[in-house]
């Protein structure tokens, strides 16, 4: 089963040459090496225990064939089971980096040899955590897609995601393309591999023809700078079709597969 995963034909990865800001050439940062015992139990008031990541397909729309997934936290304490309450709860206690940490180990064990995209938060990369040489996604075998949040984006998030990309070949995505006026920036300045479109761009999208017109010249100017285009929360067969034809290659939603607590194949057979 495996390699259905692998037949997915081969996505832009982002390049970078060296990293500047404000004109001033960086040297790399070196970390302190990773200890085990620094999240002997717990991750802050959280246990070790609760948390884990649960997973979502990321499914080529013509074909229907599972790409890889999204790894997106999780944590079983009922109070911080929605994910900003769990990320506001660790910034409070200064623990995002470690939490990230335990997302990622638990998602790359989890889907051995299959594609892999996982958010990353921005207090995280100013904690260091992201950019130490043994973080379990510089040691995942197959492609891993770093996500962020384009509502979260900032200059700092973009040099030190540039060098993490450089550093190790991970390529990088732009997430809720179309939120804000600043999107276009962001992707240029980001160099994504991949943009996901809001899901407000999405739904819908078969009943309103202003839709169509403003997807297809995203796709194109997407295709142009590099990248490829995901849609987000995709909920119907018409709407499958519509981002076909607007040229969406891959997506995500209820039609496909919800988020679990393992990755399992989209049982979505594809367009009709």
């Amino acid at each position: 089963m495996m390699g259905s995963y692998r037949e997915a034909p081969a996505v832009p990865t982002a390049s970078y040459g060296s990293t500047q800001v404000s004109g001033v050439h960086q040297s790399p940062t070196q970390p302190a090496p990773y200890l085990e015992d620094e999240l002997s139990s717990q991750v802050g008031s959280v246990p070790l225990e609760a948390l884990s990541a649960h997973f979502v397909p990321v499914v080529q729309l013509r074909t229907g064939k599972t790409f890889g997934f999204e790894a997106i936290p999780y944590c079983s304490q009922e109070e911080l089971s929605n994910i900003e309450e769990l990320f506001a709860r660790a910034a409070f206690e200064k623990k995002v980096g470690e939490l990230g940490r335990v997302v990622r180990s638990s998602a790359f064990s989890e889907c051995p040899s299959i594609p892999v995209f996982i958010s990353v938060h921005p207090h995280e990369l100013k904690e260091s955590w992201l950019i130490r040489p043994d973080d379990p996604l510089c040691s995942h075998d197959a492609e891993v897609f770093l996500q962020v949040n384009q509502s979260t984006y900032s200059p700092m998030c973009a040099h030190v995601l540039s060098e993490v990309s450089s550093r190790s070949g991970i390529a990088l995505v732009l997430d809720d393309f179309g939120s804000s006026t600043s999107s276009l920036r962001q992707a240029v300045e980001l160099c994504p591999a991949f943009v996901k479109l809001t899901v407000e761009l999405v739904q819908g999208i078969d009943q309103s023809p202003r839709k169509r017109v403003v997807v297809s010249a995203v796709v194109q100017m997407c295709l142009d700078l590099g990248a490829q285009v995901i849609a987000k929360g995709i909920e119907t067969e018409r709407e499958a079709r519509v981002l076909i034809d607007c040229g969406v290659a891959y997506g995500e939603g209820p039609i496909m597969g919800r988020a679990s607590a393992l990755p399992k194949v989209s049982r979505w057979p594809g367009p009709r």
